[in-house]
């Protein structure tokens, strides 16, 4: 097995990791603007350089406390499979170099539709890194609900 890269960031003062191929970029926070009838963990979308990106609060998706600071946090935004999407984090930390050795399979103790979205963990030193699965942290009906705005976005730039 190889060596990994993983983006690190934040929630709550712990550190969660995405798989590098899947992040498309890393940008400060900026306005999001609401959907109508979005599930509550979805912030809403934004447009970067006219693609438009839903974004998914992890600390939401998660069931973690809310932070008031949302001005400080970033956004990673992701392909996963056809799918575009955003996920809203506290920070950003590095982007890391995963040796086979320090990856853990997740913990079967919890049930499993709970631990979906742990792809593995990272041991350190003196710290763990739970990898998320950012396909288990999208839902079925996420998905739908994310190819309905890329099919209003596909309608809205085939009309110009």
């Amino acid at each position: 097995m190889e060596n990994r890269q993983v983006v690190v960031f934040k929630l709550m003062g712990h550190e969660f990791g995405i798989d590098i191929k899947k992040v498309r970029e890393i940008l400060n926070y900026e306005w999001v603007r609401p959907i109508p009838a979005a599930p509550d963990y979805i912030e809403g979308i934004i447009n970067v350089r006219g693609v438009v990106y839903p974004i998914f609060n992890l600390r939401k998706r998660l069931n973690m406390s809310q932070s008031d600071k949302v001005e400080d946090s970033k956004f990673i935004l992701l392909h996963i499979e056809e799918h575009r999407v955003g996920f809203l984090v506290d920070n950003v930390k590095e982007i890391l170099t995963v040796e086979p050795e320090s990856v853990e399979k997740a913990p079967k103790v919890v049930d499993k539709n709970q631990t979906n979205c742990i792809e593995y963990i990272v041991k350190q030193k003196d710290a763990m890194v739970i990898v998320l699965n950012a396909n288990e942290i999208i839902s079925d009906a996420d998905h739908l609900f994310i190819q309905g705005v890329s099919d209003e976005e596909n309608c809205s730039s085939n009309a110009e």
